[in-house]
C-alpha cells in the first residue's frame, strides 16, 4: 500500500471485529452524521436519495452495535414525532501523532469528532528507537489522563514530515529526521507501539483533519497548504484525499523554481535570527510568536511572490472551491497572508475566471496530529470507497 498504510496490521483485520468497522453503505451514513451532526432518518433519506426503509435497514445494525444513538421522539408541528440519530463518541477512538523536526504532537479523537489530551513535546532524540519510546509514553499518558476505554482504541495515525519515495511507507524527511528516512515506518512503528498503525506525510494528514473537522464539513473540494519547517500540503476531492500515483500530491514546494523563497517557518525563524531574536527551534518561536515583529514583515515580503505562484498554479490545475492555509502557521500570520496573497487571473471579455477562496484553517490545535488521528477512524468507519459518496445496491 502506497502512502497511508496499516503497517503489519492491514485493514482486513479490522473487518474481523464487526463493531469496529462498517460496510461501504454504512460508512456513507456515518460520514454524513459526522459532517452534518445529528439528523433524523427523514433527513438522511433526503440527502442520500434513499427510501426510508433503506435508511432503516442501514441504521438498525449501527444502533445495535453501539455506534449510533437515537434521541427520544420530538413533536414538531402537526407531523409525526421524529427522532435524531447521532454518533456515539465513546464507541471508538484513535490516537494521532505528528512527528516534526523539533517536536512531537499528539491528540485523541473519538468517533463523534471530539478531541482530548492534546499535548506537544520537544523531540528528545530523533533516533527511531528513543523517539518511539517517547511516543509510546505520550500515548499511554494521554489515554490515562483522558480516562478513555483502551479497548475502544482503533489504532494510531502518524504524520511525518517528508515525501514518499514510491516504496510503501518509506518517507524522505528533512535532514533533522535522518533516522526516519527511507525505512518502513509502518512496520517499525507498529512493532514499537503495539497498535495498528497508519502512516502518511504531514501535509496529507492535515488536509484530512481539515476535511473531517474544519472547512471540509462544508466544502468538499479544497487544497491545503501546510506550513512547518518545510512547506507542502494536501488535496481533498469530494471529501477524499487526492494522493497521486506516488502518494505525493500536494507537494506544493516543488512548484517553485530553484532560487525562489520557500515559504516555510524555518525561513521565518532565520528571519528572526537576522533581527537579533535567536529562537533555537520552531517550538520556541511559535510559543512566543509576535505577528507584528519586523522579521515577519521581511519574511512576508520574500515569500508572497512564491505563495502567489503556488496558489495561482493550484487554481489553474485543480480548480478547488477553497485553498486553506494551515499546519503550524499561527492564525494571526495566516490572516496577514490572506490579506496579501493574490491569484493570477486576467480579465477576458469583462469576466475573470472563478477562483478559490483563500482562508485560514479553522482547526484548533495541531492540524497534522488531528488529521493523523482521523486516519484510523476513516479507515474503519468513514472512508467510503466510492469517490462520489453514493450508495450501492446493498441498501436496496
Amino acid at each position: 500500500m502506497t502512502g497511508i498504510s496499516a503497517g503489519t496490521y492491514p485493514t482486513r483485520f479490522l473487518r474481523e471485529d464487526a463493531r469496529r468497522t462498517a460496510t461501504a453503505n454504512e460508512r456513507v451514513i456515518l460520514e454524513l452524521l459526522s459532517r452534518i451532526g445529528a439528523a433524523s432518518r427523514a433527513d438522511l433519506a433526503r440527502v442520500t436519495g434513499l427510501a426510508p426503509h433503506s435508511i432503516t435497514r442501514l441504521v438498525e445494525p449501527l444502533l445495535a452495535r453501539g455506534l449510533l444513538q437515537e434521541s427520544a421522539p420530538v413533536t414538531v408541528g402537526r407531523g409525526k414525532p421524529s427522532t435524531r440519530l447521532s454518533l456515539i463518541g465513546s464507541a471508538a477512538f484513535s490516537v494521532g501523532v505528528s512527528v516534526m523536526t523539533d517536536a512531537i504532537s499528539l491528540v485523541l479523537l473519538d468517533l463523534a469528532g471530539a478531541t482530548a489530551a492534546a499535548r506537544s513535546e520537544r523531540l528528545i532524540d530523533p533516533d527511531i528507537t528513543p523517539a518511539c519510546a517517547q511516543i509510546r509514553t505520550m500515548v499511554d499518558a494521554a489515554i490515562t489522563d483522558a480516562g478513555w476505554d483502551r479497548t475502544a482504541l482503533v489504532g494510531i495515525g502518524v504524520g511525518v514530515t517528508g515525501y514518499f519515495i514510491g516504496d510503501g511507507a518509506r518517507l524522505n524527511p528533512p535532514r533533522l529526521l535522518d533516522p526516519w528516512a527511507l525505512i518502513p515506518l509502518d512496520t517499525i512503528l507498529a512493532d514499537a507501539l503495539g497498535q495498528k498503525i497508519w502512516v502518511d506525510n504531514d501535509g496529507n494528514v492535515a488536509a484530512v483533519g481539515e476535511a473531517m473537522l474544519g472547512h471540509g464539513r462544508a466544502v468538499r473540494d479544497f487544497a491545503y497548504l501546510y506550513f512547518s519547517a518545510g512547506f507542502g500540503g494536501g488535496v481533498m476531492c469530494k471529501g477524499h484525499p487526492l494522493r497521486g500515483h506516488h502518494g505525493n500530491a500536494g507537494e506544493f514546494a516543488s512548484i517553485l523554481p530553484v532560487g525562489w523563497s520557500q515559504p516555510n517557518l524555518e525561513a521565518l525563524r532565520i528571519a528572526f535570527i537576522d533581527e537579533g531574536v535567536p529562537y533555537p527551534d520552531l517550538h520556541a518561536m511559535l510559543a512566543a510568536f509576535d505577528p507584528d515583529h519586523v522579521a515577519v514583515d521581511h519574511w512576508l515580503d520574500a515569500c508572497i511572490p512564491s505563495l502567489d505562484l503556488v496558489v495561482s498554479s493550484i487554481s489553474a490545475t485543480l480548480d478547488p472551491a477553497m485553498i486553506v492555509l494551515g499546519g503550524r502557521l499561527p492564525s494571526s500570520l495566516a490572516q496577514r497572508i490572506v490579506e496579501r496573497i493574490s491569484i493570477t487571473n486576467p480579465e477576458r471579455r469583462g469576466f475573470h475566471r472563478p477562483v478559490p477562496r483563500i482562508v485560514a484553517s479553522t482547526l484548533d490545535g495541531d492540524a497534522a496530529a488531528i488529521g493523523a488521528a482521523a486516519l484510523p477512524l476513516r479507515a474503519a468507519f468513514f472512508g467510503a470507497p466510492e469517490a462520489d459518496g453514493t450508495i450501492g445496491d446493498e441498501a436496496n
